[in-house]
């Protein structure tokens, strides 16, 4: 568990180290239409800070374009094609299985949605539903013109199978209550990865990434969203990324 005492210390640690702790902010689920990603866009704004929204394809309604496009923070990834689970019986919840012979023709199919859809607001990175990905599926995305992957947990590199690594690191929500985790539990996140980068226990260079789902945030998860935020933006040795500077695709942040 962690407080936000431990978690301004450890910023201080990389302050006092001559480094600047980066983060980025990724949202996952968007795509239909309704209010919740109103509210997600509106405190975006209000925070000013980069956002990454992982958009399903085939959920992908007008009015979320629409909202989308008319926040220049955003910037669109591809969240699968459907966010089916493909996963044989007993095993966890996967979309993106090695062996499904039509997944590589959705997948394309979905960015050239999104492409559409976006313009150059989009980029071409997919975010495994449930962050999970078959090897084979993963060593295809490239030659299907893909430019980077982003799933959960410390990278073990930042190029696999010729993408672009940048994964998220700070679930906030507790799955099984389907509710926030709780200030202690998230924090207690940030600050391991944050530690374990500065230490070299992982890759120093991986932004330290928080996963917000805004379909089912409640106040408590907004509110912890805005604290972190601003405690991060407003600290001298720390700063928020856009997705185009983690993946090589565009300006470093907002």
């Amino acid at each position: 568990m962690a407080d936000w005492a431990d978690l301004a210390a450890e910023l201080d640690r990389w302050g006092a180290a001559g480094r600047t702790a980066s983060f980025w902010w990724r949202d996952d689920d968007a795509g239909p239409d309704d209010d919740a990603i109103v509210g997600l866009l509106d405190q975006r704004r209000r925070l000013d800070v980069p956002l990454a929204l992982a958009v399903v394809p085939t959920w992908l309604a007008p009015p979320t374009v629409r909202r989308v496009l008319g926040d220049a923070g955003a910037t669109v990834l591809q969240h699968g094609w459907d966010h089916r689970n493909n996963a044989a019986e007993g095993v966890k919840r996967t979309e993106l299985v090695d062996g499904l012979v039509s997944l590589g023709d959705d997948l394309v199919h979905g960015r050239a949605i999104l492409e559409n859809a976006f313009g150059g607001r989009f980029a071409a990175i997919v975010v495994p539903p449930w962050n999970r990905i078959g090897p084979g599926i993963r060593s295809r995305l490239a030659g299907l013109g893909f430019a980077g992957l982003s799933a959960h947990g410390p990278r073990s590199a930042a190029r696999i199978d010729g993408l672009h690594v940048a994964n998220v690191h700070v679930d906030i929500m507790d799955w099984r209550t389907r509710a926030f985790a709780g200030e202690a539990t998230s924090l207690a996140q940030v600050v391991a990865h944050l530690a374990a980068r500065r230490e070299g226990r992982a890759d120093g260079a991986e932004a330290t990434g928080l996963m917000t789902h805004h379909r089912v945030r409640d106040t408590s998860a907004a509110a912890f969203v805005d604290r972190l935020v601003t405690t991060v933006r407003d600290h001298g040795a720390a700063r928020w990324l856009a997705a185009g500077h983690l993946f090589g695709t565009g300006r470093a942040a907002a």
